[in-house]
């Protein structure tokens, strides 16, 4: 008759025994909601259509920016901003800025950048900064963003523009 009463019983919970159980962390639990959070955060962050760069440039002045582009920009990168003739071969031939182009490929804080520090480190483009504020480069931007397509304009910049690609 032992034998079937032969599994041993847990000992009684006590009050001290339930509390030490509590307050044992679920750290599978933790890290899969961390795991979550920082993946929902990137993802708020590459879509969001209206970064905090965009917001500064909501207050930018495109008639301002286009004085600007006569003034700096048309020289290399034409009146409608067609780019050099054969930019798309050329080495270092300045782009076009309009829709054909792939500037609206970038997001408005990496544009005011190259407008202030050059594209790239041997680009023909000098950097403007001390001669244009950022404020200017945002009047700028806002003024190129005129020659792109409405549709370009409202739906593909930046991490946006791989949706687009197609479309053109």
């Amino acid at each position: 008759m032992s034998k079937v009463n032969s599994k041993k019983t847990p000992p009684p919970a006590t009050p001290q025994t339930v509390q030490t159980a509590r307050r044992q962390p679920n750290w599978k639990l933790i890290a899969t909601a961390l795991t979550g959070l920082v993946i929902a955060a990137f993802l708020a962050l590459s879509y969001w259509p209206k970064s905090a760069s965009v917001l500064a440039a909501a207050s930018a002045k495109p008639e301002h920016g286009e004085a600007l582009y006569q003034q700096y920009c048309v020289a290399c990168h034409g009146a409608k901003g067609v780019g050099e003739a054969g930019w798309q071969t050329r080495e270092r031939g300045a782009p076009a800025l309009d829709s054909t182009g792939h500037a609206w490929h970038h997001g408005d804080a990496q544009l005011v950048s190259m407008i202030l520090d050059k594209p790239v480190p041997d680009s023909k483009m000098p950097a403007w900064n001390g001669i244009l504020s950022r404020d200017d480069a945002l009047d700028l931007l806002a003024y190129i963003k005129t020659l792109w397509t409405p549709y370009i304009r409202d739906n593909c910049q930046g991490a946006r523009h791989m949706q687009c690609m197609t479309m053109r």
